[in-house]
């Protein structure tokens, strides 16, 4: 798949750049209320700063009872201990009750109907029958066998760049590797590749928990429309014409009683992959490369020591995740603390405040990227484990292996800052100017 020009659309974008960490932990430890704690968090224009007020909510309500983050009552949960329990628990789930949070009215209703329709909101049966389905590309002998095209692909990236002495890391590069990857298993077409952007971009943000605006659902909507019409075209071609993709896998699959998958799941199987097997990767490439520029003497141990790199992955991975909240609701009552959580409650976990949760991590806040054991939450637990862990842990180690062996002058560009995207669910850089 030869690797065209991307075009993008301005987004909004987090006004502050430079985060001044002694500043906010002083003001995060000045804040005594929970429910404006939680408000800080959730305030699109602090992207860029947001550990300090997540210690300071786990230091005063680690379990918070609240409406502020969905719109309806759910529970905060902040602590390590307290978010394994409700991932692992087999009867708290991730299924459609969960999608309920994205309904805002008749107008964004395609967005909310897609969602049910993703593997995050089946069934628990449906769930595991179509999770069952698209595992079977992701196992390691699948993932291992990619290894070559991903190389092929960050060379050539690279090598585009290499003459222009710099380029916006997220749009050249952590969006391209792993959007590349996942459409070449999908069976997209290379010359399709373009026309994602806008709408990886616009549905992520319409994903969010806070902040939804009426040009937020809007586009959306168009995104959420650009992409059933764009898959149920890509279907009806993969039926007349099947080939060796995981598209044709998936309509060919049967069920134990010979039922196939319907349109509406296919595509919602097709989103979910795409939404997750590229923004995820995109992150966390764009986040771990700012650690460790921001971290010299971790890089330059990484560029003496590259055989540390898979180490490196795990703790750029715990230092700052890009799927910052997951969501669940429990089927019977359960326990997490001091605290009973009742049957159909919903249960609002921040990721990232665990990975920071000094309880489990010492000195949570300091880069190392030596850290073991490093028993992160950034992929999740029990049923609903990341399928593509395999295949981004893959992408992440091949991808700094080749930045630190080809691009041995990287730095931050000083006269073109970065900015953080105004999402809070998956935390991420939309620019990171580089130079080299």
């Amino acid at each position: 798949m030869k690797i065209d020009p991307i075009e993008r659309s301005p987004v909004q974008m987090t006004e502050s750049t430079e985060i001044d960490t002694q500043r906010d932990i002083e003001l995060a430890a000045d804040l005594e209320d929970p429910q404006e704690i939680l408000a800080v968090i959730l305030d699109p224009k602090r992207r860029g700063t947001l550990y300090p007020y997540l210690h300071r909510l786990r230091e005063i309500a680690p379990i918070l009872k609240t409406d502020q983050a969905t719109g309806r009552p759910a529970w905060v949960l902040t602590r390590y201990a307290d978010i394994r329990e409700a991932l692992k628990h087999p009867d708290v789930r991730s299924d459609a009750r969960g999608a309920e949070v994205f309904d805002v009215g008749p107008e964004g209703h395609h967005f909310v109907d897609m969602q049910r329709n993703t593997l995050l909101f089946l069934s628990p049966r449906k769930h595991d029958h179509v999770r069952d389905l698209i595992s079977r590309a992701f196992t390691p002998r699948s993932v291992e066998l990619r290894q070559d095209r991903i190389q092929a692909v960050l060379d050539e990236l690279i090598d585009r760049a290499e003459p222009n002495g710099g380029m916006d890391f997220v749009h050249d590069f952590a969006f391209r590797l792993p959007m590349v990857v996942i459409c070449e298993m999908l069976g997209v077409p290379a010359e399709d590749l373009p026309q994602f952007y806008d709408w990886a971009q616009d549905s992520s943000r319409r994903g969010e928990i806070g902040g939804i605006t009426d040009e937020i659902v809007r586009k959306g909507e168009e995104a959420t429309l650009g992409y059933t019409n764009y898959f149920m075209k890509l279907i009806e071609e993969h039926r007349e014409n099947p080939r060796f993709d995981l598209m044709t896998a998936l309509i060919d699959a049967e069920d134990e009683d010979g039922s196939r998958l319907s349109d509406e799941d296919l595509v919602g199987g097709c989103y979910i992959l795409l939404q997750a097997g590229h923004g995820t990767t995109q992150d966390l490439l764009g986040m771990g490369t700012l650690a460790l520029l921001q971290h010299p003497e971790q890089l330059e141990f990484l560029r003496r020591k590259p055989e540390a790199i898979p180490t490196a992955v795990e703790e750029l991975l715990r230092y700052d995740t890009s799927v910052q909240i997951s969501q669940r609701v429990a089927d019977v009552e359960f326990q997490v603390g001091d605290t009973r959580i009742g049957a159909d409650e919903v249960c609002v976990l921040f990721n990232g405040a665990g990975n920071r949760d000094p309880e489990h991590f010492a000195d949570p806040d300091r880069l190392d990227i030596t850290r073991t054991p490093n028993l992160h939450l950034s992929f999740g637990l029990g049923r609903h484990t990341c399928l593509g862990a395999s295949l981004a842990r893959m992408e992440l180690r091949s991808a700094f292996e080749t930045i630190l062996r080809r691009l041995p002058d990287l730095r931050l560009d000083d006269d073109a800052p970065h900015h953080y995207r105004d999402s809070l669910f998956l935390r991420g850089l939309e620019t990171l100017p580089l130079a080299f």
